[in-house]
């Protein structure tokens, strides 16, 4: 799917359509880098969106800088275009490793922006992001699970799980704390994925490929080859109703990683059955296991993730007891995404568009 230059910059700017207030993503340098249009090509796309009332423009003082500096904004009208050139492109059809879905559907679920999603697939409809281009999600309120993080990796632990119900944040808090970590890799572990798809995603994060891969000691065994080639942590991310040679497979990790030092982060969805616990209390009562377990955003914190400070304070009172705090509901809601919630929660129509209207997503 082509899209023009007005047409990126119209999804770019989208994305930052009610923000408090402005930063660089809405000046032109930063509308270039959005975008993806070369710097030249930017002031005359623009003029001719303020021309057409579909953005405007205005002064303003980005935060920790003296000087003004032009900043542009869409209008209501620019709004409404944005969102069906989003629609359009989130209903296009692509291939992610064999499996055909929308875009959209897979855009979200690997954390890329809509323009971000365009490049990365090529002229077959096939989607291969680069590590690189996956779009670190807003962070919010995790400061003292970021400090046990921190203060796990540096002490005698080999492992560290931490639970959360979908959407609650366990993606971002991962890759904000691997980011501090100057060697960490990152294994993503599919929906529904067996041992031999543990191995795939596992070998190509590593390069190490076990000598027995359908034998969960033999894999236990490749998990700890990183770390004697200087990894210092590895992490899986998508740990929850995972079959039984995968809990096998961690829990032989965990017994060699008590003597061997390497370090493990799970990042498992809270409703993680009982039989698919690869450690006991018994390790936790014996420092060679660390849980976590995410909790919702405060009030301050779901009015920061809607973009709106001044938010009426019974509104964010009925979306805060709705979503329970939950950022990917939050930012469903700033960004009107109906067909989010309407997908990835329970939530009944009533409630889809209650949301939507106390957010002030909706007329």
């Amino acid at each position: 799917m082509e899209l023009t230059a007005a047409e990126r910059v119209l999804v770019h700017l989208h994305g930052f359509w009610n923000v408090p207030e402005p930063g660089r993503e809405a000046t032109q340098a930063g509308i270039a880098e959005g975008a993806r249009l070369l710097r030249s090509h930017v002031p005359r796309t623009l003029k001719a969106l303020q021309d057409d009332g579909l953005a405007d423009s205005r002064d303003a003082r980005l935060r920790g800088q003296r000087r003004k500096i032009r900043v542009y904004a869409l209008t209501e009208a620019g709004v409404r275009q944005a969102r069906q050139i989003l629609g359009d492109i989130d209903r296009a059809t692509v291939e992610v490793d064999g499996r055909t879905t929308t875009l959209g559907e897979a855009r979200k679920a690997l954390g890329l922006s809509a323009l971000a999603a365009l490049a990365a697939t090529d002229p077959g409809g096939h989607l291969q992001p680069r590590a690189a281009e996956l779009e670190r999600p807003t962070l919010l309120q995790r400061d003292q699970d970021l400090a046990i993080l921190r203060r796990w990796l540096v002490g005698a632990a080999p492992v560290a799980v931490v639970y959360g119900s979908r959407g609650m944040g366990k993606t971002a808090l991962g890759w904000a704390f691997a980011e501090t970590v100057p060697k960490a890799v990152w294994v993503d572990l599919p929906d529904g994925a067996d041992l031999k798809g543990f191995v795939a995603s596992l070998s190509s994060a590593t390069g190490v490929r076990p000598t027995a891969p359908t034998e969960p000691e033999s894999v236990a065994d490749a998990m700890a080859v990183p770390h004697s080639r200087g990894t210092k942590l590895l992490i899986i991310d998508g740990y929850g109703d995972v079959e039984e040679p995968i809990v096998d497979t961690l829990s032989a990790f965990l017994r060699k990683a008590k003597t061997v030092g390497s370090k493990l982060l799970v990042l498992a969805q809270e409703s993680t059955p009982a039989y698919c616990r690869f450690y006991s209390k018994k390790d936790i009562d014996g420092g060679h296991v660390v849980e976590r377990h995410l909790r919702g955003l405060d009030l301050d914190g779901c009015r920061a993730m809607l973009g709106k400070q001044d938010i009426d304070a019974d509104a964010l009172r009925r979306i805060y007891l709705l979503t329970k705090g939950c950022p990917r509901y939050l930012q469903a809601i700033r960004e009107g995404d109906e067909a989010l919630l309407r997908v990835h929660s329970r939530f009944t129509h009533a409630e889809i568009r209650l949301l939507l209207y106390s957010g002030g997503s909706t007329a």
